[in-house]
């Protein structure tokens, strides 16, 4: 359930239903972004705090905003600023002092899963408000000014402006509402693109296209591959089932003496699936299992693939995907095939549709057939 924390502890109210609390977390997403944070000044948001009924309280860490009616809640409910540091400096232009407003909009009990329907549940209520988000997607490790990604995901739904930017946004805790200056976290976007192995993954509409959001990074060495393959799988239910998305990827491999067919498909919303299909490779093949696939004939896969494959990867859901091992998995057997590259392998043709958005899988350094 998201829990607006200004309502947590008021009169005993535990027992809010869910269309409540999703209102009153609408109604400060409104006002959040009609806000006026005169260049993200201290005196400016000073004077918001004061209209949304936050007491302003320095911290050693930036500014944590208490709501004056709740003297008692909790700590991890409390509002933050992020003020200008050494991590930030390099990325405001404007003579900005913070770079984020964070608000905390529920703090879920049951892991990973609890955090991904918490945030579902929000994004759905704001997506009816304010309609579609202009990007989305999952900043993956590190986030905007070098962030550490909370464990359980970092899936993001941005509503674009041009000074200011609201975003739904995974904390280590669960979903926060979190109010921006548009250019610092676009310039930080920017930086990364070039060639860098941790880039962001991220979801844009074609719409938005010269946003601010950055190119791609392809490697040719297959342990760093197989590394920012695991960071890709590790999260991606939390991921998906928070973003209210499903992926349908199809992996083309050059395996000599083939013309570079499907080799896996990964199927990927409530839960995570890959299949391995060997018909277009010959028989003189290492034994599937030695790299840990399992026989549809021991056990059909769980979930729809468009592709007849005799093997798979078992199916995973949110916090149980040991994303490493799974990446090793196919990379193995990619090496095994005799694949001799990771540019040598791309993605089938509409894997970057989801929806209404185009998808960049930044941190998949791979890309759809041109």
């Amino acid at each position: 359930m998201a829990v607006f924390p200004m309502d947590m502890q008021r009169n005993g109210e535990f027992g809010m239903t869910v269309d409540r609390d999703n209102a009153r977390v609408v109604d400060l997403a409104r006002q959040l972004r009609g806000a006026e944070t005169g260049g993200w000044s201290e005196a400016a948001l000073r004077v918001i705090a004061d209209g949304l009924g936050w007491r302003w309280q320095d911290d050693v860490s930036g500014p944590r905003l208490v709501a004056v009616a709740e003297p008692n809640a909790a700590p991890q409910w409390a509002a933050r600023l992020r003020p200008v540091g050494r991590f930030e400096k390099d990325f405001v232009h404007g003579g900005e002092e913070f770079v984020g407003l964070y608000v905390p909009v529920a703090l879920p009990e049951d892991g990973a899963v609890g955090k991904a329907a918490a945030f579902r549940t929000v994004a759905e209520a704001l997506t009816r408000e304010f309609g579609r988000a202009s990007i989305m997607g999952a900043y993956g490790d590190p986030g905007p000014f070098y962030d550490s990604a909370p464990l359980w995901g970092s899936p993001f739904l941005r509503w674009r402006q041009r000074e200011n930017t609201l975003e739904l946004h995974a904390g280590e805790r669960g979903p926060e509402l979190l109010l921006q200056p548009t250019d610092p976290v676009e310039n930080w976007f920017w930086r990364q693109g070039h060639g860098e192995p941790y880039a962001v993954g991220a979801n844009r509409d074609p719409a938005n296209a010269g946003l601010g959001f950055p190119g791609r990074w392809h490697t040719d060495d297959w342990d760093i591959f197989a590394r920012a393959l695991g960071d890709f799988l590790g999260a991606l239910p939390a991921e998906t089932h928070a973003l209210g998305i499903e992926l349908d990827l199809g992996f083309h491999a050059r395996v000599p003496g083939t013309y570079g067919p499907v080799v896996f498909h990964l199927a990927c919303g409530e839960r995570l699936e890959i299949v391995y299909d060997t018909e277009e490779l010959g028989e003189d093949i290492a034994d599937p299992g030695s790299c840990g696939w399992i026989p549809h004939t021991t056990r059909p896969a769980a979930l729809d693939h468009w592709i007849e494959a005799p093997y798979h990867s078992g199916d995973f859901g949110i916090g149980e995907v040991d994303g490493s091992r799974l990446a090793r998995m196919m990379v193995d057997t990619l090496r095994g095939l005799g694949v001799a590259s990771p540019r040598d392998l791309s993605l089938s043709d509409h894997a970057q549709r989801v929806g209404d958005y185009h998808v960049d899988y930044y941190g998949l350094t791979l890309e759809e057939n041109p």
